[in-house]
């Protein structure tokens, strides 16, 4: 029996050539072509800050995002998008296992962003947060944040966004850290209101303190009175004399000369039994000389 035709024309005349299509370098050329091409098409550095920019994200974009990310679990700028297009599925320690770094070693672009996420993420975590280990926990996180970020310039909306948590949180002094950036808001305002909000929730000293930090950055002769009087009455309405009386003899400064504020306070250290400061203080205000070292 004879093999098939094909076996037969093989064995007389040899193996059978193949056709060339293309040499190995010219596949390695059009492979680089058409990457080429992809990156002028889809640029993704372009596409990465065309997207920083958008607030909300579609299913297309985020399928995008995601795949970029599956592509690339390194990129930090893709991580970084893929945590706000879903900071409300992702746990508190996915957030921070994926910014914490960002914020210390990124890009300022990266460390405006994650501390934003991480901001909200943590402000959110702190507002539910029953009292107990889990607040005091939250509260830590969050101050820490913030106090790290007071280093660095924010737009006006962040930093005034950061200046209203820090006075909630009591935390006045970084609160004008971060009121500093902001053009429209005076501070010395900012810390006669956030005064006003404490005397409204009754903590008298806290208010008498705030009040004072405001005198201290009076820009004029009415206000720095209006505002140390303001807070050593404070003081007094809670019954803290001494506290009283030692915040008028610091807080003071270039109202020593003052005859209003000496009157103010000759009668503020009689009404709380303090005969002798008094007298130093109506010296003062007959004599019209530097205010002595408190006896």
């Amino acid at each position: 029996m004879l093999p098939a035709r094909s076996k037969r024309y093989a064995s007389v005349d040899g193996e059978i050539p193949r056709l060339v299509l293309t040499s190995p370098w010219q596949l390695i050329l059009i492979a680089l072509l058409v990457l080429t091409l992809l990156v002028v098409i889809f640029p993704r550095r372009r596409l990465v800050d065309t997207l920083y920019e958008q607030q909300g994200f579609d299913e297309l974009t985020l399928s995008y995002i995601q795949n970029l990310y599956r592509a690339e679990p390194n990129n930090s700028d893709v991580a970084l998008l893929l945590a706000r297009s879903q900071r409300g599925a992702l746990n508190l320690s996915s957030l921070e296992m994926n910014l914490l770094k960002l914020v210390a070693q990124g890009t300022p672009r990266q460390q405006q962003e994650a501390t934003q996420i991480l901001f909200e993420a943590y402000s959110q975590r702190l507002a539910s947060a029953k009292i107990g280990n889990e607040r005091v926990n939250m509260r830590a996180r969050l101050v820490a944040l913030m106090e790290q970020a007071s280093y660095h310039l924010w737009p006006e909306v962040m930093a005034q966004e950061f200046a209203a948590k820090a006075f909630e949180l009591d935390l006045p002094n970084l609160g004008l850290t971060y009121l500093q950036q902001v053009s429209q808001v005076k501070p010395m305002q900012a810390l006669e209101e956030y005064g006003n909000e404490l005397l409204g929730r009754g903590q008298y000293a806290e208010a008498a303190s705030s009040f004072l930090m405001a005198r201290d950055r009076a820009i004029n002769l009415v206000d720095a009175r209006r505002l140390f009087q303001k807070g050593i009455q404070t003081y007094m309405a809670d019954s803290l004399f001494k506290q009283a009386m030692q915040a008028g003899r610091e807080h003071l400064g270039d109202l020593k000369y003052d005859l209003p504020t000496l009157r103010f306070l000759a009668r503020s250290a009689m009404a709380v039994g303090e005969p002798v400061l008094a007298a130093e203080y109506a010296g003062q205000l007959v004599f019209h000389t530097e205010p002595s070292v408190s006896p």
